[in-house]
């Protein structure tokens, strides 16, 4: 996983430390239980992330956003790269382990710095540029100013502005287009070119904010870009054994507190699915249906004959004379061989949400079709929460993103 990449596509909800706990203590057994001695470090470092991430959640995979390797910028100082970082020569094993103790605890601690900070600024009513003004000072020390640190800068600011309820993805591209060329790696800002980016910032989310929200026709966007070639996302950790079934966790917990019918059908509708799964059956319009008239509680359920609005009217899906077609056609790709399943999980995901074939429970849909992909393959979820709460973009790296999160927090099932 490049960690880089993919925070620059989380949330502050993905990674808020409020609504993620944290007990240290597996750090170091995970450590202790990875770090091998003579082994491959490019392999060991996936091997603890993947520990971590099934123990903690996908917020824990920031641990290796470091700010002293190149292409990075991150926040993280207690960490480099699994080459400089893991079993140097002359230095004990327990070094190494000492090394993933301090980074975890390194990156926990920017998260509480940056929620007692964003809690602050929000009782002040901190404007975006008043918050980019205080939060510029911190991103460059904890980077030093290193190679692309800039974009770390625009991901924290858009994480403290999602905190006060700005959290559309205008705002983000507002942040970016107005620090866009003004930043250079390397190179600590100037007070003339910090002056007039702060401004510039301010204007931009003002005026983003403000702007009418005229919805995005999402189902053409994702159409642009859902066949482009996607990168194989091969790592070379070792997946550990799903010991909790997150899903239906997740509907006993999450599903039943919205709404006990609502819940009950998901458990039958998840029942049905992975029964399907098992026997290989492969994915349809006509099994997901089935699926949704369990969900739903209804006798039919039936590809929708209008536009589809969503996200509080933010987001269009349009309705062609070919659509349900292309869509029967796109659920035939989940069945192939080829891409990787993580790949294919994703993008039938991405599928369901941005078609949004019915008239109602879309979301959770996506979140069978996805489950049939990983079940079939022999694999479950040790968190779902990353996939099932995160809006999801549209654009060319949706799936690999996507995809990079199944496949971190992947495993066998344990029977």
């Amino acid at each position: 996983m490049s960690v880089p990449t993919a925070m620059s596509y989380w949330t502050w909800r993905d990674v808020d430390p409020t609504t993620h706990p944290f007990d240290p203590a597996p750090v170091r057994a995970i450590a202790d239980a990875c770090v091998i001695v003579g082994g491959d470090r490019g392999a060991i470092e996936e091997n603890i992330d993947r520990a971590l991430i099934a123990t903690y959640g996908m917020w824990a995979a920031g641990w290796r956003w470091a700010a002293s390797e190149p292409g990075c910028g991150g926040l993280v100082r207690a960490w480099c790269c699994a080459a400089d970082s893991l079993l140097q020569p002359r230095e004990p094993r327990v070094r190494s382990i000492e090394m993933v103790v301090a980074a975890v605890a390194d990156w926990r601690a920017v998260l509480e710095q940056l929620s007692i900070l964003f809690a602050e600024m929000r009782a002040a009513n901190a404007s975006a540029e008043q918050a980019a003004t205080r939060l510029l000072p911190l991103v460059v020390e904890r980077t030093e100013c290193n190679d692309v640190w800039y974009a770390t800068y625009a991901t924290v600011l858009s994480w403290y502005l999602e905190s006060t309820g700005l959290g559309d993805a205008s705002i983000r591209a507002a942040i970016r287009q107005a620090i866009d060329g003004r930043f250079g790696s390397w190179i600590e800002p100037d007070e003339y070119v910090t002056g007039d980016v702060l401004r510039a910032v301010g204007v931009a989310v003002e005026k983003a904010a403000q702007t009418e929200i005229v919805p995005r026709d999402a189902l053409t966007e994702w159409l642009l870009h859902r066949d482009e070639p996607i990168l194989h996302i091969q790592t070379n950790g070792v997946r550990l054994p799903v010991t909790r079934d997150a899903h239906r966790h997740w509907i006993d917990s999450i599903d039943e507190a919205r709404d006990a019918r609502r819940a009950a059908g998901m458990r039958a509708a998840l029942d049905a699915c992975r029964l399907s799964a098992r026997s290989g059956e492969p994915l349809s319009f006509e099994v997901l249906a089935s699926w949704q008239q369990l969900v739903l509680g209804i006798d039919a359920a039936d590809f929708r004959t209008t536009q589809a609005f969503a996200k509080g009217g933010r987001e269009r899906y349009a309705i062609a004379n070919d659509t349900k077609q292309r869509f029967v056609a796109a659920l035939a790709d989940a069945n192939a061989a080829e891409p990787a399943p993580t790949i294919r999980a994703a993008r039938v995901y991405l599928d369901v949400c941005f078609f949004h074939p019915f008239a109602d429970g879309n979301a959770r849909a996506a979140r069978l079709a996805l489950d049939h992909v990983l079940t079939r393959a022999g694999l479950a979820l040790h968190h779902v929460e990353p996939v099932f709460v995160v809006s999801r973009e549209t654009d060319r790296r949706a799936v690999w993103n996507l995809a990079s999160v199944i496949d971190h927090l992947a495993g066998p099932p344990r029977e």
